[in-house]
């Protein structure tokens, strides 16, 4: 587990705790390690969780399945992020969503318990944690509204320049790499594919926008 610990650090949840100190907390937080090949289930709708998952290699999604047989995309996970956390804090009988690997991936199981517990070595570090999870929340609270934000535009146009102009401004680029296949982006912005590739060619025809494949320019 040790081999992990640079990955922790680089987490939102162990912002301000040191690699030492983090070398410390491991046999205190009971850190399980699990492998997952692509496109295997890592978590699934309708059961409950208890741990707060962390994505030490490789890529996944978080993903809802509606009534309709369509896959919405909620977010792209990759190295050091978190998922999951939500719902281990407010003990969800049911999580609403799943969480599919887009790749070979390992994953850091950290049980909640462990994390609001504190033990006689680390009590400081588990108070930061804490602070560190409620933050986390908080922001991906907002971001969630963002997206809404993104997905309330009426028409495909405007979710697609919606999404591109927030990616431009969130890497501080014109020219940006988005995490997503072309399917995938329909997924994420809920419309259907081909409207959406026919939008792009406007956008690019009309001079707004340069792509290619999951490649954007700005104009």
């Amino acid at each position: 587990m040790k081999k992990y610990i640079k990955v922790l650090k680089d987490t939102a949840l162990f912002s301000g705790v040191t690699e030492e100190d983090i070398e410390k907390m491991l046999d205190c937080l009971s850190i399980r390690e699990r492998n997952y090949k692509k496109n295997d289930i890592i978590l699934l709708a309708g059961t409950k969780v208890d741990a707060i998952g962390v994505v030490a290699e490789g890529t996944a999604q978080i993903v809802r399945d509606e009534l309709d047989g369509e896959r919405t995309i909620l977010s792209e996970l990759m190295r050091a992020d978190i998922f999951a956390e939500a719902y281990v804090v407010a003990e969800t009988a049911e999580i609403p969503i799943s969480v599919i690997a887009t790749a070979d991936c390992k994953v850091l199981w950290i049980p909640f318990s462990k994390v609001v517990v504190y033990c006689s070595f680390t009590c400081e570090y588990h108070r930061v944690l804490i602070q560190n999870l409620m933050k986390l929340i908080a922001e991906k609270n907002i971001l969630m509204n963002e997206k809404m934000r993104i997905l309330s535009q009426k028409t495909t146009r405007e979710k697609l320049m919606c999404y591109l102009n927030d990616y431009s401004e969130k890497v501080g680029k014109n020219k940006f790499k988005i995490p997503f296949s072309r399917s995938e982006l329909a997924d994420y912005l809920s419309v259907d594919r081909s409207a959406m590739s026919r939008e792009l060619g406007k956008l690019r025809d009309e001079g707004y926008i340069r792509f290619n494949k999951n490649e954007f320019e700005i104009l």
